[in-house]
């Protein structure tokens, strides 16, 4: 996707917040199954990628990612694993099931703003929401809105060029082959971009899926909202 994208898509946002305290990410999983989650930084073009997190979040439970008084996080994502493990068996700190999931992406600490999206650019296999929890500024549309994506039947929602993929694990992926070619908008990207419109359905899909927050707001990453 396009983490990099978001500075200069929420660029005039950025003028219009002002600074809060607290840093740190929770991530709940509101489902009625255990979730394999996987979280890491980073991960930009050229970036050296932190070392890959992995947490297996049963039922009703959370687990809270803690930045600091430094308030950083450089393009991070966290995303449920659909194979149960996060890092690749091949290469280490890579992420073993990238192309096959849908994340919650953020960079935070960039100038004193959070920018933060939900992604389907490559595919979607589990519904999340992002929510800032303490923000200083008063929600309104991107400017510390709450992005999601719900999509409860992904078998009868992955039609046309997007491709339905069912794993050992249980988990339904509807891969999203125009956004992982990194094409659209076309037939195919709509597909996401009608079911999710405040989602990332391809690369440049950002006027509409980008949020900002002031730097120091906490936020929720959720599973099954």
């Amino acid at each position: 996707m396009g983490i990099s994208r978001a500075i200069a898509a929420l660029v005039v946002l950025a003028g219009m917040l002002t600074h809060a305290h607290g840093c740190g990410i929770n991530i709940i999983n509101q489902c009625s199954y255990t979730v394999t989650t996987c979280s890491q930084a980073n991960r930009a073009p050229g970036q050296q990628k932190t070392k890959l997190a992995q947490f297996s979040l049963q039922a009703g439970q959370s687990q809270s990612l803690d930045f600091g008084s430094e308030c950083k996080w450089n393009n991070g994502a966290i995303w449920p694993s659909v194979r149960g493990q996060c890092e690749s068996p091949y290469v280490a700190n890579e992420a073993n099931d990238w192309d096959s999931t849908n994340w919650a992406e953020f960079n935070i600490g960039a100038d004193g703003v959070d920018y933060y999206d939900v992604s389907n650019v490559v595919a979607f296999t589990l519904s999340m929401k992002i929510r800032p929890t303490n923000p200083s500024q008063q929600p309104s549309d991107r400017q510390c809105g709450s992005p999601q994506c719900i999509i409860n039947d992904i078998p009868g929602f992955c039609k046309g060029n997007n491709k339905l993929i069912p794993f050992p694990t249980g988990a339904y992926v509807c891969q999203n082959t125009d956004g992982l070619a990194q094409q659209g908008p076309t037939d195919g990207t709509r597909v996401f971009k009608n079911a999710c419109p405040n989602a990332y359905s391809y690369n440049n899909d950002g006027a509409t899926s980008v949020y900002a927050c002031p730097t120091g707001t906490n936020y929720e990453v959720i599973f099954c909202p």
